[in-house]
């Protein structure tokens, strides 16, 4: 394990009590970073837009009020490739 990402007592306790929310911690960045938290003790949620959508604001309002998180995280976007960026720009 790299320096980096070796977590110690100090950080688990830090962590210990620590409810975040990490939005797209399915996806390539956010897994790791799931990982990491989770390594380090935080009590860790994430989800899939079919639980809640992020582009819909009574969703993140239900999200919020679900599951209540000291710090959210937002690695959340909406990929799909080259494809759908020609076929959707802007969006």
């Amino acid at each position: 394990m790299s320096e980096t990402n070796r977590t110690t007592a100090a950080d688990r306790g830090h962590w210990a009590r620590t409810r975040v929310t990490v939005t797209g911690g399915r996806g390539f960045l956010g897994r790791h970073v799931v990982r990491l938290l989770e390594s380090a003790g935080a009590d860790v949620f994430t989800f899939g837009s079919d639980q809640y959508d992020l582009t819909r604001q009574s969703d993140v309002a239900r999200m919020y009020a679900d599951r209540p998180a000291d710090l959210v995280i937002h690695l959340a976007a909406r990929v799909g490739g080259i494809g759908a960026n020609r076929d959707n720009p802007g969006t």
